[in-house]
């Protein structure tokens, strides 16, 4: 399937929504707002065009993410891919067809032409088992083993001394 990409930037017009399918999935769903600009050379201005709305998806570990990083009003680069529906709506005797571009996010973050921002990594699950396996290794799995009866599901290993470190 050839995917259209598409890279939007622009400012959320709402709070980001965070939901879960049936199968337990997060997704995160908000609008963003893009408005083409222009500098008009001979009233030396910059004339503002048309608006541009776009539904924006993120999925799984990006839901999370954007659902506790974004927020209404924030200026916002999105990378995806474009979807597009359509929308029937019965008016008198006619019907009007409107088409809806979405996308699928790939990356969103904070435009930082217009601001600052601080990046904190999460701690992903495939970490946490790299980190198991190799205490596992240094320690024996009788250890990890331990910690599991413990309750305790978040741990880190400190590399040079092979102590584990509770978080």
């Amino acid at each position: 399937m050839n995917d259209i990409g598409i890279t939007v930037l622009g400012n959320l017009v709402n709070d980001v929504e965070l939901r879960f399918t049936a199968s337990g999935e997060a997704v995160a769903s908000f609008r963003v707002a893009s408005t083409t600009r222009r500098f008009d050379r001979g009233n030396e201005r910059w004339i503002d065009g048309d608006t541009h709305y776009f539904t924006v998806s993120c999925w799984r570990n990006m839901a999370h993410n954007a659902s506790a990083s974004l927020m209404k009003g924030m200026p916002v680069i999105v990378n995806g891919r474009m979807r597009s529906r359509e929308h029937e709506k019965e008016c008198g005797d006619h019907t009007h067809v409107m088409r809806y571009v979405d996308i699928e996010a790939t990356a969103v973050g904070p435009d930082l032409s217009r601001g600052t921002a601080v990046f904190t990594r999460v701690k992903r699950e495939s970490v946490v088992e790299s980190e198991r396996r190799m205490l596992a290794d240094v320690l024996g799995q009788d250890a990890v083993d331990y910690l599991d009866q413990m309750g305790s599901n978040e741990e880190s290993v400190d590399l040079e001394t092979g102590e584990i470190i509770a978080v």
